[in-house]
């Protein structure tokens, strides 16, 4: 098995609007992947959010992943609905979180991947799920723990998301937050 990094639309939509893709780019490597549903957010996002343009989704992430066949389809739906409080007035909502996460636990080849999300119901969803799952805060840590990025330009980048008007599920005070 392989292990994935599937970031959903709320964290590259964040990194871009920091203009800080290149850390994100960065974390991701070669790991990157996304849903059919995940990749129309962030070209619809793409639309008005400064810098997101930039990113090339076939080289990011290359194809997305379809979730296709009656059984996954439905088990979607369920979790769109059941979940997250989608609706059938509006068939996209919620519908990218809830095909990452019939992905994740559903499908053998994808269990040892990571979720990468500042949604808070999906977040505690997938970890209630035993889904390793990774807010920003998270990523960077990892990132400073792996010694790809210093405590201090994590901080940096943390601050440069929320400066841009985007939320952080978990907020540091000081670099020192991301030493473990």
């Amino acid at each position: 098995m392989s292990k994935f990094l599937f970031p959903d639309n709320s964290v590259v939509v964040s990194f871009a609007h920091a203009n800080e893709l290149a850390i994100l780019r960065q974390y991701l490597g070669d790991s990157g992947r996304v849903t059919e549903a995940v990749s129309h957010e962030i070209a619809m996002s793409a639309r008005l959010t400064p810098h997101l343009a930039e990113l090339d989704q076939a080289e990011w992430f290359g194809e997305p992943i379809e979730i296709s066949g009656p059984k996954s389809i439905r088990a979607v739906e369920g979790l769109r609905v059941a979940v997250f409080g989608g609706t059938k007035a509006q068939p996209l909502q919620h519908l990218g979180e809830s095909q990452t996460l019939h992905l994740l636990k559903e499908h053998t080849e994808y269990r040892e991947s990571y979720w990468l999300t500042e949604d808070r119901d999906a977040y505690n969803f997938a970890v209630a799920q035993q889904i390793t799952t990774r807010d920003i805060f998270g990523l960077l840590g990892d990132m400073v723990g792996f010694t790809e990025l210093s405590a201090d330009r994590a901080f940096e980048v943390a601050q440069a998301i929320l400066d841009s008007d985007r939320h952080l599920l978990r907020v540091p005070t000081s670099p020192n937050d991301f030493i473990k």
